[in-house]
């Protein structure tokens, strides 16, 4: 039986974390995150403990499955996993109506196929397709194209493998119009652009953009103009199928596009998947910020995480690591 997800700061109970990680999986996450055995548990105490202290956070996942998504993605720099929920929940909180994660209220648009998790890769990453020339942008607004690519990734994302190798993303611009660009405002563009990437702690590994059309091409630019340095490095353009082949495993990429899998299938088999989750999206939807309190200052917030049971060697010999 799972065990009932909690959004206290005090859980009942303090759960005592067992990897599901392959040996492979560690390996990769020792090698490229800086996580074992000696870094794992007491980061883990640092963060609980941080969330605990902190006046603003009011509900908060505290399971181990949650939190190592922010340790993991800022390769164990635990004051930056520690700011990095602190901007998740504020996004959160600001922002609700791009984290309505419910597989119920989403029904239609899962059936559309727009945005698929196909499974994984060779090297174990989940690869997502993303049909944004489908959407139809008089019936999907931006909000609602998030919380569907929300879904597809939340759905995946307490998964430890993929915390720890991450996503491969294809985005099919295909059927894009002046329409679908009439909708995206430049600030609402950055907002989508923070919370679809940083904010729910994916590690990005690549992402491939097929068929972009020459009136999409400013809003590609745009976009791509608002990522990481690192993440743009990242990108790939495809003008045709066949170099997506040469990218794509053929028995992950769907037959529409060259593939071998089956487009409904992959959607058929992620529909119940998300299904299955509903409980723990509706409860994370329970967790908030009050920012109507006043923060901490950095020097109080620092001494806060410092204070934590964990020794102080595994704060700084992480400091300096950059986000991946």
């Amino acid at each position: 039986m799972a065990p009932i997800l909690r959004v206290e700061k005090k859980p009942a109970r303090e759960e005592v974390y067992q990897t599901s990680l392959e040996p492979k999986y560690q390996l990769i996450a020792r090698d490229e995150l800086h996580e074992n055995e000696n870094s794992r548990e007491p980061a883990l105490a640092q963060l609980r403990e941080f969330i605990v202290k902190h006046p603003q956070i009011k509900q908060c996942r505290m399971d181990s499955a949650f939190l190592l998504r922010f340790l993991r993605n800022r390769k164990f720099n635990v004051t930056a996993a520690c700011e990095a929920i602190v901007r998740y929940l504020t996004m959160k909180t600001l922002h609700p109506e791009f984290f309505k994660f419910d597989p119920l209220r989403l029904n239609k648009l899962i059936g559309e196929h727009l945005v698929v998790p196909l499974g994984q890769d060779a090297e174990g990453r989940l690869v997502l397709l993303i049909r944004y020339g489908q959407f139809n942008p008089e019936e999907h607004s931006p909000e609602r194209q998030v919380n569907m690519i929300g879904l597809a990734i939340e759905t995946h994302f307490d998964n430890e493998q993929y915390q720890v190798t991450g996503i491969v993303v294809v985005i099919d611009m295909l059927g894009i119009s002046l329409a679908h660009l009439a909708v995206l405002t430049v600030p609402k563009l950055k907002v989508m652009t923070t919370i679809t990437g940083e904010m729910k702690m994916v590690r990005i590994k690549k992402v491939h953009l097929l068929r972009v059309p020459s009136l999409a091409a400013k809003l590609a630019e745009f976009w791509i103009s608002t990522t990481p340095a690192k993440l743009q490095q990242r990108m790939k353009f495809h003008k045709t199928l066949d170099t997506l082949k040469d990218d794509i495993d053929p028995e992950v990429l769907p037959t529409i596009y060259g593939g071998k899998q089956s487009l409904e299938e992959a959607n058929e088999k992620f529909h119940k998947l998300a299904l299955s989750q509903r409980d723990r999206f509706l409860k994370q939807a329970e967790m908030y910020i009050d920012l109507s309190i006043p923060a901490p200052n950095a020097k109080n917030a620092n001494a806060a995480l410092q204070s934590s049971v964990a020794d102080e060697s595994v704060i700084g010999s992480f400091r300096k690591l950059n986000v991946d």
